[in-house]
């Protein structure tokens, strides 16, 4: 039997760098995995040739490990439509993607947040996060709001949010983790500390605030944020730590100011 696993994409509400604690709202960019045994590995990231399979090879390594069953070799193909390097939380979707596939073909059954836990595992130890990214990897599995302390891995609170429209703005250039000036995220702690209570009521509020903070950090113009404002968005600001906009907006309102930023963007919706 081939497995199957599927998360999808986020955009962050509150960065977790600066205090620990982050927030993500999910997206529908889907990612999906197989997963069977094979007589010798074969792994494909579609579309994706260039980028190293170090990521997926630790997920499946780690989750047989859990599972307890012996290493062997497999074909794993992967396609994920989360643009990499964005801020857009491609590498924990991957995680919960592949994980979900290896559980999935040996009729594994894990809980939904040990799944999601496993996978900040394997990205830290892969390098691809600096927090651990556990708003990250809840935001792609569970969708909707969430709110996590990344530094327990424990989630605050996950809720159902309305659906908007979601305009990602995509410049012509990645931000790795290893270049994100850590130290400049973790000054604004008291700044973020404030914002945490008002995230339940108040998202889209902080969703901009977060934006405008990260700006300043990445020295990146706001020009794109003001005229997706000033066409009707809702919020809109930097997601992750870049470079990606995203944008939240009324349904159905999404293309229309997409035509209007000036920049290549794909559209979506929350979920």
């Amino acid at each position: 039997m081939t497995g199957y696993g599927i998360s999808h994409g986020a955009v962050s509400v509150m960065n977790a760098i600066p205090c620990g604690i982050g927030s993500t709202i999910g997206i529908d960019l889907r990612t999906e995995a197989t997963y069977e045994p094979a007589e010798s590995t074969d792994i494909e990231l579609v579309g994706r040739p260039e980028l190293s399979t170090d990521l997926v090879r630790t997920c499946v390594r780690n989750t047989l490990e859990v599972i307890g069953i012996e290493p062997e070799p497999y074909r794993l193909k992967v396609e994920c439509a989360v643009p990499p390097s964005m801020g857009l939380k491609s590498s924990s979707a991957v995680c919960n993607a592949v994980i979900s596939a290896v559980l999935d073909h040996y009729g594994a059954r894990r809980d939904p947040v040990d799944i999601v836990r496993l996978g900040t595992v394997c990205a830290k130890e892969c390098g691809v996060t600096i927090t651990g990214a556990f708003d990250d990897a809840c935001g792609c599995f569970f969708g909707g709001l969430v709110v996590t302390d990344n530094r327990t891995n424990e989630i605050l609170l996950s809720k159902e949010i309305p659906e908007y429209d979601v305009i990602v703005c995509l410049p012509k250039r990645s931000i790795l983790k290893s270049k994100v000036p850590v130290d400049r995220y973790r000054v604004l702690k008291d700044e973020y500390e404030s914002m945490v209570p008002l995230i339940e009521n108040n998202y889209l509020e902080v969703m901009s605030r977060n934006g405008k903070h990260i700006e300043s950090i990445i020295g990146k113009d706001n020009d794109i944020v003001e005229r997706a404002m000033a066409a009707g968005a809702l919020s809109a600001g930097i997601t992750g730590t870049g470079p990606a906009i995203a944008i939240i907006a009324e349904p159905g309102s999404g293309k229309s100011i997409s035509e209007g930023l000036g920049c290549e963007c794909i559209l979506t919706r929350t979920r």
